[in-house]
């Protein structure tokens, strides 16, 4: 239900706009930018009003299409999809209703570049109501049981004490490459374009694209898995950072399985609608597999083998089962 209503409000900015084409008189021209405070560029209202109307079309026909197709588009997604096709949408709306105002009492030439940006702010708000009106659905008990093997699941402790920490040192030469290749290709293209004299916002769309995806890749090419009594986290060895966490109360089962890549997405660190996979080499290998009460799955290759992948999960295992009460979900 709350998806069919977050669809519903990603959908309603086309009906304010038809309607609103009723009410408010479509204008001769329009604003488009500003130099200072002065409008010094204009296009007719009728072709403002072409390209703005087909923004809320486009994105009722992807809310509608998303807010139908379960199978397709599962709930981890749909709820970011929703709220950001609900921004647009809003978005667009907003600026016709704000500019057609606007231009109606001060006419174009006496519309202030600050106008435009209400729809802006709209547009965000539209995006966050759509992100609550959504919500989080998390499985139920069945669908819990049916997604974690039986003998995986968590169970309450026999005798509560102190969990042994447990961790494991993981690299992955794949991203390492990966990560300094993209700093240098891109690097190169920054080079590329400072000599031939692009503008300085196309060079820094470069260099900041390479860092922030070479970095990424860097960040993960090198981890630490640990496991104590507050759950799962995942460590960059690169930089001090935490950059992966499953809280011991989020724990629902945890087991060894052998990872391939091609079940889990490929090499490297995969994020797919209801697992996340983070898988050495091209050949993968054991790893631990952690499900999680919000029916998602991350599995994590361990290289220092199999005896000490199985030691983390049994002290995942572990952990969570003490935190376990009489009404678990099991």
């Amino acid at each position: 239900m709350r998806r069919m209503l977050a669809g519903l409000w990603a959908m309603l900015p086309l009906a304010v706009l038809l309607v609103s084409l009723s009410v408010l008189p479509t204008p001769d021209r329009v604003p488009t930018h500003w130099s200072g405070r002065v409008p010094d560029a204009f296009a007719s209202g009728p072709g403002f009003l072409s390209g703005v109307l087909a923004t809320p079309v486009i994105c009722t026909v992807v809310a509608a299409f998303v807010a139908i197709a379960r199978r397709v588009v599962p709930p981890s997604w749909c709820r970011w999809v929703l709220a950001a096709v609900a921004a647009v949408g809003w978005g667009a709306a907003l600026l016709w209703l704000v500019t057609t105002w606007r231009v109606g009492l001060d006419g174009p030439e006496g519309v202030r570049e600050w106008w435009p940006l209400l729809a802006i702010a709209g547009a965000l708000l539209a995006g966050v109501v759509g992100y609550a009106v959504h919500g989080r659905r998390l499985p139920s008990t069945e669908e819990l049981a049916d997604l974690v093997p039986e003998r995986s699941r968590v169970r309450p402790a026999r005798a509560s004490g102190p969990v042994e920490p447990w961790s494991s040192d993981v690299s992955s030469r794949t991203l390492q490459v990966l990560g300094w290749g993209l700093l240098v290709v891109l690097a190169g293209v920054a080079v590329v374009v400072g000599l031939v004299g692009e503008s300085v916002a196309l060079l820094l769309v470069v260099l900041l694209t390479g860092l922030v995806a070479g970095g990424l890749a860097l960040l993960w090419s090198a981890i630490r898995v640990e496991v104590d009594e507050g759950g799962l986290r995942v460590r960059s060895r690169v930089l001090p950072w935490v950059i992966s966490r499953v809280p011991v109360d989020q724990v629902v089962g945890a087991d060894v399985q052998e990872l391939d890549p091609m079940r889990w997405g490929g090499v490297g660190l995969r994020a797919l609608p209801d697992r996340t996979a983070y898988i050495v080499g091209a050949a993968g290998g054991v790893g631990i597999v952690v499900y999680q009460r919000d029916g998602r799955r991350l599995a994590l290759q361990i290289t220092e083998g199999d005896h000490i992948a199985r030691a983390g999960a049994r002290t995942l295992l572990e952990a969570a089962g003490q935190r376990l009460t009489d009404d678990s979900v099991w």
